[in-house]
């Protein structure tokens, strides 16, 4: 099995899937489903559910996310007999077409396998959306849910993920004629450059990070700037952490504005909320199957998000697991041959007759 993910692996590799277009890859699955006879639905916003050796309602779905990031386009992968990775020109895509590529091979020898389902979703690099649009019929297809979507070693599983807060910030000031009558205008430009200057960013303790990922503002050199837009997040694992990072950037703003002239508008909303798995059937029976399989079983905290923040918030009992690869998003992007292996045959058991049936 495992030469037979390797080789779906690179040919989906070779398919460009970054989020919003992931039509392509999802049209090679249908296909294959077609070709298999296996049924499968799909909703609006382009998730794709898939039943294997059933018609409804798996005991257990293995989840994986079609999109990658842009950087994960015009993908030449390199076999070096002991990991798969990119030439160096782009990122490789393991993070999650090495998920995808699993799915696909259980699927297509599922004989001696029992019951279980495909989920794909979509744009899941880009907030999340495939999992938050999923829509009711295949919602309550779901009961135990595995996701092999972590830059972690094979018998990882993740029990705890941060909340995100998704901040956007607009600075006003005055616009006047830079040359002839500057101390007429206010720059927004300076409002929102001291009030981010002050501010505590990246990494606040142990439990939250804070960071402003973009700013914008101004037409010329010539004219005041009298707007500056920037988009920050807040992330934490505790939820009071966020509450009092948000007051921080909000009492950084009002002195800004104090000093300056200008003004200010915060608006944010919740991206996706945190989990701390405490019980969990999906996490005894992965921990089982670590078991069965002789792989050491690990417990992480995470301050990164996933599907499955959305997938446990909807009360779905899904799970991140570790996908084996490393330097997801990069150019040094990798996945060793060895984890491939671990990673078909933790899957096998996962989904095989004598496990399910304990």
């Amino acid at each position: 099995m495992k030469r037979a993910i390797i080789d779906c692996f690179l040919t989906l590799v070779s398919i460009d899937s970054p989020s919003g277009r992931e039509e392509n890859l999802r049209a090679y699955i249908i296909e294959l489903c077609q070709e298999e006879g296996l049924p499968y639905t799909l909703d609006e916003a382009g998730n794709l559910f898939v039943c294997v050796n059933c018609t409804e309602r798996p005991p257990l779905t293995l989840a994986a996310h079609l999109d990658t990031v842009s950087h994960a386009v015009g993908v030449h992968p390199i076999v070096d007999g002991v990991h798969i990775r990119s030439d160096g020109t782009t990122a490789l895509g393991a993070d999650n077409k090495i998920a995808v590529a699993l799915s696909l091979v259980l699927a297509k020898n599922r004989k001696n396998l029992a019951p279980f389902g495909l989920l794909f979703t979509v744009e899941e690099e880009v907030g999340l959306r495939g999992a938050k649009l999923l829509a009711e019929h295949i919602r309550c297809q779901l009961t135990s849910l595995f996701a092999f979507d972590g830059a972690r070693p094979v018998g990882t599983l993740v029990m705890q993920a941060p909340a995100k807060e998704a901040l956007h910030l607009r600075f006003y000031g005055k616009a006047a004629h830079a040359g002839l009558n500057p101390e007429q205008g206010i720059s927004a430009i300076v409002t929102a450059s001291t009030a981010i200057a002050a501010m505590r960013l990246l990494r606040i303790d142990d439990l939250t990070t804070a960071n402003v990922g973009s700013i914008c503002g101004g037409t010329s050199t010539n004219v005041v700037c009298d707007l500056v837009e920037a988009e920050m997040e807040i992330r934490s694992l505790e939820e009071q952490r966020i509450a009092a990072q948000l007051d921080h950037v909000r009492r950084c703003c009002l002195e800004a504005c104090a000093k300056t002239g200008g003004t200010y508008e915060l608006t944010h909303e919740r991206a996706y909320p945190g989990y701390r798995i405490t019980s969990s059937d999906a996490r005894e029976r992965f921990q089982a199957a670590c078991l069965t399989c002789s792989i050491p079983y690990r417990e992480v905290i995470s301050h990164g998000g996933s599907d499955v923040n959305i997938f446990r918030a909807n009360g779905i009992d899904g799970v991140l697991l570790g996908a084996g690869y490393t330097g997801a998003h990069g150019s040094g992007e990798q996945i060793a041959i060895t984890e491939i292996e671990r990673l078909a045959e933790l899957a096998t058991a996962l989904v095989g007759p004598s496990f399910q049936k304990r």
